[in-house]
C-alpha cells in the first residue's frame, strides 16, 4: 500500500537537499513498498549516482528493473551492486543480489568461505554476519535488550564502528528526532539493514 505521507516527506527532503543519497534511497524504497516500481527507478538511480557505494540502492534498483520488465538492466545493476556489496562486506544485500542474479539466469562469482577456528574464537573473534569475515568481537553489548545481544554476538567491532558513522549520517540526513517512535523505527530499520539483521 502506498504510504503517501512518507513519500511526500522523502520527496520534500530530496528537494531541500538534492545531495542527500539516503533521502533518495528512502524515497525509492517507499515507492517500491507501494508497488510503484517504475517511479522508484529515478530516485534509486540518483542515490547510486550520489553514492556509488550504497549497495542497498543497487539491490532495490535491480528489483525495480526486474519488476518493470527490464531483466538485462537488472542483471547489469545487480552485478555491479554485488561487487560493491562484496567489497564493503554488506552480506545481506550481496546475498539477495546473488539470489536475484540466479533467478535471472546469471551467476555471481564464487567466493571462498571463511573458517572460524577455535583459536580465533579464543582470541576474541567472531564470524561477522555483516561482512562475512572473521573479526574482533565487541568488548560489550552496544545497548541493552535482545537486539543489543544479537548484535554483540554476531557483528564484529569494525562493522559496528562503521554503523556508528553511518547511523550519524542517517540521523542527520533524514532529520530524525530519536525521541519519536517513528524516527526510532526508521533508524532501527537502517541499522538492521546495514548490519544484516532481519
Amino acid at each position: 500500500m502506498l504510504d503517501i505521507p512518507k513519500i511526500e516527506r522523502f520527496t520534500q527532503m530530496t528537494q531541500v537537499d538534492p545531495q542527500n543519497d539516503l533521502g533518495f534511497l528512502s524515497l525509492g524504497k517507499a515507492l517500491m513498498d507501494g508497488d510503484e516500481f517504475r517511479q522508484a527507478i529515478p530516485p534509486l538511480m540518483t542515490a547510486i549516482k550520489l553514492n556509488p557505494a550504497l549497495s542497498a540502492a543497487y539491490l532495490l534498483l535491480g528489483e525495480a528493473q526486474r519488476k518493470v520488465g527490464d531483466p538485462e538492466g537488472a542483471v547489469l545493476t545487480l552485478q555491479k551492486g554485488y561487487r560493491v556489496a562484496q567489497e564493503k562486506g554488506d552480506l545481506m544485500p550481496r546475498n539477495r543480489m546473488a539470489s536475484l542474479l540466479q533467478e535471472l539466469g546469471s551467476n555471481p562469482p564464487e567466493e571462498k568461505a571463511v573458517e572460524l577456528t577455535p583459536e580465533l574464537i579464543a582470541a576474541g573473534n567472531i564470524k561477522c554476519r555483516r561482512c562475512g569475515r572473521v573479526g574482533p568481537k565487541m568488548k560489550e553489548r552496544p545497548f541493552s535488550g535482545a537486539l543489543g545481544e544479537e548484535i554483540h554476538e554476531s557483528v564484529c567491532n569494525p562493522c559496528f564502528q562503521l554503523w556508528i558513522r553511518q547511523g550519524t549520517k542517517v540521523i542527520n540526513e533524514l532529520r530524525l528526532n530519536l525521541t519519536e517512535v517513528n524516527a526510532q523505527e526508521v533508524y532501527d530499520g537502517h541499522m538492521k539493514e546495514f548490519l544484516g539483521i532481519k
